[in-house]
């Protein structure tokens, strides 16, 4: 037995997981969110898809011992999620976007508004939205697997946008989510984050 597989977290059941590789162990999640905690190792944690629902239900469970600092969420300008960061942010939860570029072909990438403020500042339509997200006070992380996006995508310095810009961003009408919950066998999205 290798060192690391000695080093165990003990589920309600009484068994015992590996500290390594927890996100992929065939257990419950109530099981590993009460194991890791216990062990006394957990010093931060992170949840992603949490909406409001699911958060109260965590914070106000009798075994939640530490809050989360994080909510990996979805994060554009046509899933804002208002409700959502700012109950993120009253439990002292930061919220971090993923999607926060749409998608691949994404119809946000047409958006007049967003074309608007392209052609007005000179960015790409991804550094503007990259620049949205983070100037909401979010961390971002965007996806790509091209070099020169990759590089521009970090290109950011020297450049703010407008406020009146991060607000018509943020008004924007249409709303879609890039990653809906159809496909998981229990529905986790209930419409509360808006």
């Amino acid at each position: 037995m290798t060192e690391w597989t000695k080093k165990t977290a003990t589920l309600n059941t009484g068994a015992k997981i590996p500290l390594v590789g927890l996100g992929t162990w065939q257990s419950g999640p109530n099981e590993v969110k009460h194991a890791i905690p216990a062990t006394g190792r957990a010093k931060n944690i992170g949840v992603s898809n949490f909406g409001i629902k699911n958060l109260e239900i965590l914070l106000n469970a009798p075994t939640t011992t530490i809050v989360p600092a994080v909510n990996q969420i979805e994060l554009h300008p046509n899933n804002p999620s208002p409700k959502l960061v700012a109950y993120n942010t009253s439990k002292g939860i930061h919220s971090t976007g993923y999607s926060c570029l749409g998608s691949t072909g994404s119809p946000l990438h047409k958006d007049p508004v967003l074309q608007e403020i392209v052609q007005k500042t000179g960015r790409t339509s991804s550094q503007v939205l990259l620049n949205w997200g983070l100037q909401n006070g979010w961390s971002v992380i965007p996806k790509s697997v091209t070099p020169a996006r990759i590089v521009a995508n970090f290109d950011l310095d020297g450049f703010d946008l407008e406020k009146g810009d991060v607000e018509r961003l943020s008004g924007l009408k249409d709303r879609f989510k890039v990653c809906g919950d159809s496909w998981l066998p229990v529905k986790v999205f209930f419409g509360d984050d808006e």
